[in-house]
């Protein structure tokens, strides 16, 4: 997590003051209130001065970015506004990094929806290289930055096997499996992206590798979780078993729906720089 403002290195040092900016960054052009900021910083053991302490810490942010606290624009229009029981952080289009990282998967998931497959995968493969992973915020966190961490990483899986799909689509099953293989190591119990790394393997040829994968998933299934792939995935490794047509990659100028055709489930997607930069994520910089 950093801020920069013309060059300048604005990103706090002390733990708290870190938490406080990021849950800042991640609420951005929304109102924190005070409990949630007592419930982020402390939890379920709240020192008996907490509210006090906030607004130290929301003094000395304000400080760090070169605002006043009494002046007129940290009251109305400066970074950090105040709200009645809370307080507000102020972010321009285009300043924050993961703004822009969800810009794109916005883009991508409308590319798809629209059956642009090539600018759909273009796009959210740039946004996946602004990702570092789900723990990308360098700052404590407390239950509030816990879920937004949780349901943002969700939502950038779900992207991932979007965009799996949709370069299966276009034939890329050579070029994806080293890809699908990292994803399928730290994820060994998704069955959508596993399922997606099966049909590249047999795709490339590679029938007995793709019957392995089934194997460890099932393994790893029954292990970790006490449950067995879905059905989906048994149609697929019937359908591999078998050497069914529609398991083969589309010809040039076709394009027929990959791991989900083999499931026999139809696809349907889901739906200049400015001189401050405030980013969430280290690997999610625009400039800074």
């Amino acid at each position: 997590m950093s801020v920069t403002e013309n060059g300048s290195y604005r990103t706090p040092s002390a733990p708290k003051h870190r938490q406080m900016l990021a849950l800042f960054l991640m609420s951005a052009n929304r109102v924190v209130s005070m409990g949630q900021f007592v419930e982020e910083l402390w939890e379920y053991s709240p020192p008996p001065r907490a509210v006090a302490a906030v607004h130290t810490y929301v003094m000395q942010l304000r400080r760090l970015l070169k605002e006043s606290e009494a002046s007129p624009a940290s009251r109305g229009s400066g970074r950090i506004v105040t709200r009645d029981q809370g307080y507000l952080l102020r972010v321009r289009d285009g300043e924050l990094d993961l703004n822009a990282y969800e810009h794109r998967i916005r883009a991508g998931r409308a590319a798809l929806e629209a059956g642009k497959l090539d600018e759909g995968a273009r796009q959210l493969r740039a946004a996946h290289a602004m990702w570092s992973g789900p723990g990308f915020i360098d700052a404590p966190t407390g239950p509030l930055l816990r879920a937004a961490l949780a349901a943002i990483g969700q939502a950038h899986t779900e992207s991932v096997v979007q965009r799996m799909d949709a370069e299966l689509r276009l034939g890329r099953h050579h070029q994806l499996l080293a890809e699908l293989h990292a994803l399928v190591h730290r994820d060994p119990t998704n069955e959508e992206l596993t399922g997606q790394l099966m049909l590249a393997l047999y795709r490339s040829g590679r029938q007995a590798d793709a019957l392995a994968v089934f194997h460890h998933l099932r393994e790893v299934l029954r292990t970790e979780l006490g449950t067995s792939p879905h059905r989906r995935i048994h149609h697929l490794i019937t359908d591999i078993l078998s050497g069914h047509p529609r398991l083969e990659p589309p010809s040039a100028g076709e394009f027929r729906p990959s791991l989900d055709a083999g499931i026999r489930t139809p696809s349907t997607p889901r739906p200049g720089p400015t001189p401050t930069t405030w980013s969430c994520a280290r690997p999610i910089l625009l400039g800074a």
